[in-house]
């Protein structure tokens, strides 16, 4: 028995090299940093706007808040009764504002949480997460979703494995049995298999947690120095786009988390809607193509892409959080869920 033992132990090990070796490719792929380079503004490391900030701290559905946010704070938007939205200057300063302004046009009713969803699939906020993409700050959606798998599947057979090992151990010695290479204890076979069971599981959690985030290294600094360096800027857009749905304007804040909490369809790869993106198979790493936004996943189980179903993320505002001088997350009532930056799971 101990020699299986030994041979479990060595076919963890080599599953979970490979695991390792796996996930840190998948995130170092089409990134223009390394590690060795300093993270700072002259290699590119930093964000360009409020709107990037809104995308590192939570995706889609944070950047749709701070353009709701700002479109309702100097009156071209306003919202109404149980979440009805009116466009009272349709107005727009850039195409992410334009988009909302369509979105509205576009829309069968006026309903808020629709808006919401219209925008994170827009194809000027899915263009966002691209640019940050290509900067090297996140990682594409699907691009780590076979190493995620791996890493559960890992976990479970490594944990079986041990134990059916385990069980086999004592039978054998209550059967008095002893296989060629075997011990006379089968503590001593359990003791061979628990070095090989720790590593499987530990590893398999650890890239498991690794791979349910999107923000690189490079990603989590220039986020972590944006909000360090724009804490004296004023602005509604500004205040969601760090610090999340808390910070909204008290008119519109419980309708915007009311919003969040509404689950987003899922869309049809033929008919990506009025504001939906129009020209995925441009940058669709994953191979679904279609009309399907690469940024956005459907709902809160959706870890391929942003969970758009709330304002994900962390609010970057209160210590605690690998967003370095961001908080920690704020969930659907205070400003989103998510993980983005090393918070909960979206």
């Amino acid at each position: 028995m101990t020699l299986v033992a030994m041979a479990y132990t060595v076919v963890v090990s080599l599953a979970s090299a490979e695991l390792i070796r796996g996930v840190a490719a998948a995130r170092r792929t089409g990134s223009p940093y390394r590690g060795r380079q300093p993270l700072d503004a002259g290699h590119g490391v930093h964000v360009r706007g409020t709107l990037e900030a809104a995308f590192l701290a939570g995706g889609p559905a944070r950047v749709a808040d701070t353009l709701i946010a700002g479109l309702h704070e100097d009156g071209r938007l306003v919202v109404a009764g149980p979440g009805v939205v009116g466009i009272t200057r349709p107005v727009a300063r850039d195409a992410a504002e334009q988009a909302v302004i369509d979105a509205h046009t576009a829309a069968p009713s006026g309903a808020l949480h629709g808006l919401r969803i219209a925008v994170m699939r827009s194809l000027p906020v899915q263009e966002t997460g691209e640019a940050l993409a290509r900067r090297g700050l996140l990682v594409r959606p699907g691009r780590q979703r076979k190493w995620r798998v791996r890493a559960g599947t890992q976990i479970a057979l490594t944990f079986f494995g041990f134990v059916a090992c385990a069980i086999a151990a004592l039978l054998l010695s209550a059967g008095d049995i002893t296989l060629p290479g075997g011990s006379q204890s089968p503590l001593m076979d359990i003791l061979v298999l628990l070095p090989g069971a720790v590593f499987g599981i530990v590893s398999g959690a650890v890239c498991l947690a690794v791979t349910s985030k999107q923000l690189t290294v490079a990603g989590r600094y220039a986020l972590r120095q944006y909000v360090a360096s724009s804490r004296h800027l004023p602005g509604a857009a500004h205040q969601v786009a760090t610090r999340g749905l808390s910070r909204a304007h008290p008119d519109i804040r419980s309708q915007l988390i009311a919003a969040a909490r509404t689950r987003v369809p899922a869309t049809d790869p033929a008919d990506p809607g009025p504001a939906g993106h129009h020209n995925a198979a441009a940058w669709n790493s994953g191979g679904g193509g279609g009309g399907t936004p690469v940024w956005c996943g459907t709902d809160a189980g959706d870890q391929d892409g942003f969970a758009c179903s709330g304002s994900g993320g962390p609010s970057c505002s209160g210590g605690g959080s690998s967003c370095g001088g961001g908080g920690g997350s704020s969930c659907g009532g205070g400003g989103g869920g998510g993980s983005s930056c090393g918070g909960g799971s979206s």
